[in-house]
């Protein structure tokens, strides 16, 4: 376990040095790999050698900013998931509960874009549950 805190630092180290390069300007509705890095309790963590797993982009700020949830494979009826299926026709879960302002700098390749219609009720969702 702090061996993978360890390495997330040395990985996070990293990525902060790395200069942004201009062909990344994620857009709300796109679904990126994203170093989200190893977290803490039931905060959803990255694999791998760079800690990523994928992220809904949800609010661009700008194009360095944005808030992003995380993705799961696995769908639940909780009122903090919304269940989907992607473009491959895998289920997938939005965990709207993992709401979390990330740097592009984090943001690695993008996978595929939602649907609007999917966008608008994940956006409902999230005003709901923040009221």
């Amino acid at each position: 376990m702090q061996n993978d805190f360890d390495q997330w630092n040395e990985t996070k180290k990293q990525i902060e040095i790395k200069v942004n390069e201009p062909k990344r300007f994620p857009k709300a509705g796109e679904v990126w790999m994203c170093a989200v890095g190893r977290n803490i309790g039931f905060e959803q963590n990255g694999s791998g050698v760079n800690f990523s797993r994928p992220v809904l982009i949800v609010k661009k700020f700008n194009n360095q900013m944005f808030w992003v949830t995380s993705l799961s494979t696995k769908q639940k009826g909780f009122d903090f998931y919304y269940n989907f299926v992607d473009p491959d026709q895998k289920k997938v879960s939005v965990i709207l509960a993992q709401l979390k302002l990330v740097s592009v700098k984090r943001l690695k390749r993008k996978m595929y874009d939602i649907t609007l219609n999917d966008l608008n009720e994940i956006k409902t969702r999230l005003k709901n549950f923040l009221s």
